[in-house]
């Protein structure tokens, strides 16, 4: 599994950026998969569906890594530490780490989403073009794509609950220490 990300999409370089821009290079992302997404399923025939799955496959790890790094970033503020965080920058080692994270938060939960979801981020950063050759395969992935964006954004959005009901708790307990 390789992450195949150039220096300035690196999640080291991503971490670095604000929430708002973080925010508006996730939306450009998503753009941009979508865009290769259509040049790759209206391609005419396999071998030109081959030739553009490569940035297809780019535009694919470069969402993740904008999404890994801010759900990681989300988690690791709302959360206490159990698990070590990720001492690579990469997508595989921050999909670990969101994923270790979770299934301790939830140990009894066998929805099966978190092991569908690293399945396919597996399958994800393992794909070459060549295995795009065939539209409904393509079609199959930006479809398990779409279900890692969900999981993602649950698990985001779960981070960010918590972190307000914290934020909440510390500005009632100063507002009391004030009264």
């Amino acid at each position: 599994m390789t992450d195949g990300l150039d220096a300035d999409d690196a999640p080291d370089a991503l971490a670095a950026l604000t929430g708002y821009e973080r925010w508006d290079r996730t939306q450009r992302a998503e753009q941009q998969v979508a865009a290769a997404y259509g040049r790759v399923i209206g391609a005419w025939s396999p071998s030109a569906r081959v030739a553009a799955a490569p940035e297809f496959l780019q535009r694919v790890r470069q969402l993740l890594a904008l999404r890994l790094v801010a759900v990681a970033g989300d988690r690791r503020r709302a959360f206490p530490q159990r698990v070590p965080p990720a001492r690579t920058h990469g997508i595989a080692a921050l999909w670990a780490e969101v994923f270790w994270a979770a299934r301790e938060r939830s140990a009894d939960d066998d929805s099966g989403v978190l092991e569908a979801a690293d399945a396919s981020i597996r399958g994800l950063l393992s794909l070459t073009p060549s295995d795009l050759a065939d539209p409904d395969t393509v079609h199959d992935w930006r479809e398990r794509l779409e279900l890692v964006e969900e999981t993602l954004r649950g698990l985001e959005m779960e981070a960010q609950a918590t972190e307000e009901e914290l934020q909440a708790a510390v500005d009632q307990e100063q507002r009391g220490e004030r009264s």
